[in-house]
Formats: C-alpha cells, structure tokens, sequence
C-alpha cells in the first residue's frame, strides 16, 4: 500500500472512528450513568436516553390526540371523566393542560404555573412551542370552538426540567467522550502511521553511513511495496551497483599494475640485449665484419620486438577508447581465410608448422562484412599465440570453418599447442590479464593479443571464446554474424567498448 493512500486511510479513520467512540460513549452514558434529581426530592428518578425518547414519543402521541380531540370532538373537554383518564395519562409524561373557555381558565392540570404560563398566552402566541421563562415549562395553544358556538383555548403545557437536567449533566460527559476520542485515535493512528514511515527512514540513513565510511557490505532490507520500499530498493541497487563498480575499477587498477609489471619486464629484456650489443661494438670486441653484422642484425630483432609491442598498447587503446575507426565491407570468409593460410604457409616463422585450412562450406560463399586489416590483425595475433606455444614437433595449426543453423559462421583456430590452465582459461580474453604460463620473454609478448581479438571481434558483431586441454592444444572460436546481420556497419563505423 503506498504511503498516500495510508494517509487518507488514517485521516479517514481519524474521523471515522472518533464519530463511533462518541456515540457508542453516548448511549452507554446516556443508558447508564445519567439519572436527574428533582430539587428537593430524596429519591432519584432515573432518566436514561431510552426513557428520553419514550418521554418524547409519549408527548407527542397525547397532544397529536388533544388537538384531534380540540378539532373535531370539542366537547369532550368539558367531559370530567375524559379529563381525569387524560389527566393521568399527561402526569406519566411529565405534562398537563390548560382549558381556556370565553378567556375564561375553565380547567388546569395540578401542579402548573398558571398565571405565567396565561400572561404568556395572552401576549398572542397561537399554536406555537414557546419555553415558558419563569417555569421552564413549554406550552403550546390550540383554538377551538365549542359547539354552543364559543371559543377556547387548549394549551399544552410540559415540563421541560427532567430533559434539562439530563442534557446539563450529559454535555460535560460529551466534551470529555468526544476529546478522549480524538486524542486516542488520533494518538494511535500518528505513532503507527509515523513508525511505519520513520523506522524505514532511519534504515536507509544507516545504510548511507554505510556507504559513506566506506562498507558496502550492509544490504538495504525494507521489504515494503510503497514509496519507500521502491526508494530502499533503488538505494540497494545503486549500492550493488557501487560495489560492483569498486570491484571492477580494483580489479582494473591491479590488472593495469600487473601489465605495466610485464611489459617492463619485455621490455628490459631486449633493451639489456642492445645495450649489450652497442657496448660490444663501442668497445671494438666485434673485431670482425661478421660479429658486427651479428650484432646489428641482433639490435636490428630486439628493436623489432619492442616496436610490435608498442603497437600493440597503441592498438589496443584506440580500441578501448572506441576512437579506432573500422573501414566496412562485404567479403568472403572462405576467400579470405585461403588468401591467409597461404601467407601463413610462406611465412618463414611458419615453415616447421603445418598450416592448413578446411571449408565445410562445401565451396559456398561465407559473406560476412568486416574491416579486411583489423580482421587479419586479429587472425594473425591467434597463429603468433599458438606458433608460441607450440614445443613438440610436429606442430600444427589448423582453420576450420563452418556455417551455424541461425546463418552465422563459426570460425575455429586450432592448434596442438601445450594449452591453457583451466583456471585462467575463463579470463585469457580480460583486459590485462596474462596467465603466466603465456609470458615468454624476449619474443614480443605484451599479453594484449587475445584481448585485442575480442575487441576486434565484438567490434564486428561477433563473439570470440577458446577451449583447451592442457598438454594437447587449444582451439579459439570465433562466430561471425552474417552479411545481412551487419548492414549497420556500413560507411566507415568506429567501435565503442
């Protein structure tokens, strides 16, 4: 339920509930606990609201009848046996009657002020409720004309005290029932409605210390369907997004620590070599034409293999900062991979390898848009992986594509290489992270390769993953989404991670 509608329901129930305290404290006040006292009398007279509204009801039947009785029998109030058994009955409803003859007082109930209630009369009042002031009483005159062919007066008179007194002794009761209500309910409803909107508050003002010291370890549990609840979980995921986020920026920070550590180490390998080799040749110990061909030819690699791994972190920023730009086309994968393996195949590096390619394709074009260097890059960064881990002769380096039922094309470079621990077979393809078992000093190695074919790859909507049995080889599938499924990357498209 949300927190507006718990406030209407409180304010309602506010209302509500404080309306049926007062008038369930009412009857049982009125029923119970209020009796009126005459002045002077010993006894008391109980009055109870339900004898009220019997005194009422009793009224009103006996003067409905006197006025039918005064219209259309007038003569029956001159009957004394009439006006004894009226006269009874008036007493048990605390009332009484006057008889007005030829302005004459003809007959009176017992018990009445007369001469007040008649100087009332005689200031014009007819047929109307007046409260007499010097009695209490209430009286009402009603004409009638008698059959001889004069006129009178009937006037009612009741006695307005045991009402009063009840009333004067039910207000107090009232104030008191009517603000006890209030304040109870009114009580109950804020401490519940503000404990169910404050306790939450005060957890997420806990959970923010949290965060703010540092410890993201605290979860946000409200367990609630309303506003806040949506706010608590809302505060939770921004802390797991936090938490993940400061995990991922760690492992980052110590993966760029780690790279910087290995490529200061590739790096320092060749450098040592050349410094060796300059101080050789300074120092005139290559004293021969051929130890200082030697020496130049060895500067000459070691100066190679510092600049492909230059390229390579050059590479592989542009790409991580989306800023490389991809150069789109549609080509055929079968085409292409034949065209490589026979540059692989020439390839010196690559003469004790056996390079082979098979096509599943049965001859079929393989269409696929791709950017025809990066893609080449890509491949070429897999046969540098494998042709370095490859120790037993003979080796073997293979490409096998095949075409998938959903119409893209599964790329697998497969060699007999000596494998990948399966512990760091799930993150080979993480920026910056290199298993050590792949470093190999003094060949160029920056331990960017695979992640740089992953972004290529993804780069052309693809995907690149790798299984390996260690002491057996490996094998890197690449997929490719068919022509038709990269037309957005026409026009020269960059890439962004």
């Amino acid at each position: 339920m949300s927190i507006r509608k718990k406030l209407i329901l409180s304010y309602a129930a506010m209302v509500a509930v404080p309306v049926i305290l007062f008038g369930l404290a009412i009857v049982l006040i009125g029923n119970v606990f209020i009796k009126d006292v005459a002045p002077g009398e010993q006894s008391g007279h109980a009055f109870p609201l339900s004898s009220i509204r019997e005194l009422f009801m009793g009224r009103s039947e006996l003067s409905s009848g006197l006025k039918f009785i005064a219209e259309h029998d007038p003569k029956l109030l001159a009957d004394s046996a009439f006006l004894a058994s009226t006269e009874t009955e008036l007493q048990e409803v605390k009332a009484g009657m006057i008889i007005i003859a030829s302005d004459e007082v003809w007959y009176a109930s017992p018990g009445l002020s007369v001469d007040a209630i008649m100087a009332e009369v005689n200031e014009g009042h007819h047929a109307a409720r007046h409260p007499g002031p010097p009695t209490g009483d209430q009286w009402e005159a009603i004409p009638y004309s008698s059959p001889d062919g004069s006129s009178g007066k009937l006037v009612i008179v009741t006695d307005m005290k045991p009402v009063a007194g009840f009333f004067k002794r039910l207000f107090p009761l009232v104030l008191l029932t009517l603000l006890g209500a209030l304040i109870l309910t009114n009580g109950i409803l804020t401490f519940l409605v503000s404990r169910s909107i404050i306790k939450p508050l005060y957890a997420l003002k806990n959970a923010a210390g949290h965060i703010r010291e540092g410890d993201l370890g605290h979860p946000v549990e409200l367990r609630r369907q309303d506003e806040i609840g949506q706010l608590g979980a809302a505060f939770e995921e921004m802390r797991l997004r936090l938490r993940g986020s400061l995990s991922a920026q760690l492992e980052l920070e110590q993966g760029r620590k780690e790279l910087l550590a290995n490529i200061s180490h590739d790096l320092k390998t060749p450098i040592t070599a050349i410094q060796g080799c300059t101080e050789c040749l300074r120092d005139g110990i290559a004293d021969t034409e051929e130890k200082r061909q030697k020496y130049v030819q060895m500067i000459a690699g070691k100066t190679a293999e510092m600049n492909r791994m230059i390229e390579e972190l050059q590479l592989y920023s542009t790409l991580d900062s989306g800023q490389l730009p991809f150069h789109w086309e549609t080509i055929d994968l079968t085409a292409y991979m034949i065209e490589l393996v026979n540059e692989l195949q020439l390839n010196p590096r690559f003469s004790s390898v056996d390079v082979a390619f098979n096509n599943g394709q049965e001859n079929e074009p393989a269409l696929i848009r791709a950017d025809r260097q990066k893609l080449h890059r890509a491949l070429m960064n897999l046969a540098d992986n494998s042709l370095q881990h490859m120790k037993k002769a003979p080796m073997k380096l293979h490409f096998l594509l095949d075409a998938k039922q959903d119409g893209s094309y599964l790329l697998q470079v497969v060699d007999n290489g000596e494998g990948i621990r399966q512990d760091a077979l799930p993150r080979i393809f993480d920026r910056f992270f290199r298993a050590e078992s792949s470093r190999s000093p003094g060949k160029g190695n920056s331990g960017l390769g695979l992640a740089i074919v992953k972004q290529i790859m993804e780069a052309h909507g693809g995907t690149a993953s790798a299984h390996s049995t260690p002491g057996q080889g490996t094998t890197i599938r690449l997929l490719f989404p068919a022509a038709e499924r990269q037309a957005n990357l026409e026009n020269g498209g960059s890439i962004r991670s």
